[in-house]
């Protein structure tokens, strides 16, 4: 069993590295050489987007905590998961005291009001001083005063939703006596969602507001949407060495959800009409990068080792600048294992859409 452990490896080696024949110039087949199994792209311009790419979390445009303005006893409000409009009612509570008070308030006005208009001709007539009719106005605007203060508590009984949304918690029960201050229910839209993230203090120069983005999701397979940046801070957070960045998007679907963790690509700059790779086919070694192109010879193929000039990178390309031409073939597998005029043999011819 052990032997034939050792013999596996062996019958994979001879698989990837395999022998050819070269005709010796008389007819003869008698020079075995060395062949690599590759695989290759085929290099065309096209446009490059230099990005950077970073993390992000989701947050709701609009997520409030509603609470309450007044004391009173949970008479009504809605279940987790309710849909609710701008201001419909969200909570209403107990407003017989309330509402007593308001009855008192409103008396008390009347008659403070009554009690001006009775003076007035006495002021004309000089039967009081101007300074008595000013008390008696006072008490009318402190009364007044006082009923408008008991139709705002009866108004805050009542809890409206300050915009469009979804009840997402409930921090009450119906039944409970709550004073003002407490919270009692949270209310998120979901329409439009903000994203935040954090760019390496490196890019401060390179991103501004209406920069393209592209937004992929961790959470769902393949989803990828466009966006651009509306906030780009200038000031950089010591802690991360990173400024902020803010991303607003219209999330009517809603898949978008708070608190989620996206993956953004960031535009910095495009490139029109240049040749990339991928930097995996790079090869570095003392003198600097190169690359292998395979040429035909003959009925083989061989490996031709290139020094490149690069450019620009993200992601899993680089921008070519020096070394490459149009529709050179490069290596892109099993380049590490091959040498300046190795033969040989494609596997799999790649596109560009693989490297997407």
């Amino acid at each position: 069993m052990n032997a034939m452990r050792k013999i596996v490896p062996a019958l994979l080696m001879v698989v990837a590295v395999t022998g050819c024949e070269q005709n010796d110039g008389n007819g003869n087949n008698n020079a075995q050489t060395r062949e690599v199994v590759v695989e290759t792209l085929g290099t065309e311009l096209r446009s490059f987007a230099e990005q950077v790419r970073v993390t992000g979390t989701v947050e709701a445009l609009e997520d409030a905590i509603i609470s309450a303005e007044v004391s009173g006893r949970v008479q009504a409000m809605p279940d987790r998961g309710t849909h609710v409009s701008k201001g419909q009612e969200l909570v209403r509570l107990d407003d017989r005291m309330v509402r007593s008070s308001l009855e008192m308030a409103r008396a008390n006005y009347e008659l403070a009001e009554d009690a001006l208009r009775r003076q007035e001709p006495l002021l004309q007539d000089s039967i009081i001083s101007q300074l008595q009719f000013n008390q008696i106005r006072t008490q009318r605007d402190q009364a007044r005063s006082q009923l408008e203060q008991a139709e705002k508590q009866l108004s805050d009984s009542r809890i409206s939703a300050p915009f469009s949304g979804r009840i997402e918690d409930r921090m009450v029960n119906t039944g409970e006596l709550v004073n003002p201050g407490i919270p009692v229910l949270r209310l998120v839209n979901l329409d439009r969602v903000r994203i935040n993230a954090g760019v390496p203090e490196r890019y401060i120069n390179d991103i501004r507001e209406g920069s393209p983005v592209t937004v992929s999701l961790r959470s769902y397979s393949g989803e990828v949407l466009e966006s651009v940046v509306r906030y780009a801070g200038s000031l950089i957070v010591p802690e991360t060495r990173t400024f902020p960045v803010e991303i607003v998007m219209d999330n009517t679907t809603g898949l978008l959800k708070p608190e989620m963790v996206v993956n953004l690509s960031v535009t910095m700059k495009v490139w029109d009409d240049v040749l990339t790779v991928p930097r995996t086919a790079l090869v570095r070694d003392e003198d600097g990068l190169q690359l292998f192109v395979v040429k035909r010879d003959g009925d083989f193929y061989k490996a031709e080792a290139r020094r490149v000039k690069t450019g620009p990178a993200s992601g899993a390309m680089i921008v070519i600048e020096e070394g490459l031409e149009p529709g050179d073939e490069v290596v892109v597998t099993g380049q590490t294992n091959v040498s300046d005029g190795d033969f040989v043999r494609v596997q799999h011819r790649r596109s560009y859409d693989r490297y997407q």
